[in-house]
């Protein structure tokens, strides 16, 4: 999606060994909720660094349980697909094909507060 929003020369993506290790382990176990709310106790940490001659800049988002985070998203985006609220067909960032506020406005007020 990174290059469908922003023009780049280079690009570089990261995840870590162990993160690759456990999805491609069957015995790995589902995550066990750990609250009232069902959240696991992963924990998460997405870093961008953006660089330009002369200039760095970094943010960061980190959380607990990503997945908690990410469905959402994903139910969002299939009901939109699926009642025809989308502007073009093929593949699109969702930025391209969804009104944005109104994508982030369908989402649970917790997941806007984050």
């Amino acid at each position: 999606m990174i290059s469908r929003h922003f023009k780049t020369h280079e690009l570089h993506n990261y995840i870590s060994e162990n993160a690759l290790r456990d999805i491609h382990d069957e015995s790995t176990p589902s995550p066990e909720a750990a609250d009232e709310s069902g959240r696991s106790a992963q924990r998460f940490e997405v870093v961008v660094t953006i660089m330009r001659p002369g200039e760095t800049r970094q943010s960061s988002a980190r959380g607990r349980d990503i997945y908690a985070f990410t469905a959402p998203l994903v139910s969002e985006a299939t009901e939109r697909l699926l009642n025809g609220k989308f502007r073009d067909v093929g593949a699109h960032a969702p930025g391209e094909i969804f009104d944005a506020r109104a994508f982030l406005s369908a989402l649970p007020l917790e997941l806007r507060l984050r």
